[in-house]
């Protein structure tokens, strides 16, 4: 469902090796939306690495900022799950406002 404003984030888990997951990364606005998939581990550079975006209906190359930026919070909050519980969230879905100028 694309979201009538702000950004939706839709997270799902795919391949894990050891303490590294990896996941499949939806990022949409009212009028834009991008695929990628994202490095989550102790091991990868700064926690977190996106590969490059997909965009499907986009007129930008990335999704915004502050989209991504929320994305890479909710995948560095799965990586103290796997740290303390053990286990990799298989889903992750967040809606957040657009910020304000």
């Amino acid at each position: 469902m694309t979201p009538e404003n702000g950004g939706r984030i839709e997270l799902r888990l795919g391949n894990v090796n050891g303490e590294t997951a990896e996941y499949e990364a939806l990022l949409q606005v009212a009028t834009s939306s991008w695929r990628g998939v994202a490095q989550v581990g102790s091991a990868v550079t700064k926690q977190v690495q996106f590969g490059a975006w997909a965009p499907e209906q986009a007129t930008t190359a990335a999704p915004p900022e502050w989209l991504t930026d929320d994305a890479r919070a909710a995948l560095k909050a799965a990586l103290r799950t796997s740290q303390a519980e053990g286990r990799w969230p298989r889903r992750l879905t967040r809606w957040r406002p657009e910020p304000s100028s």
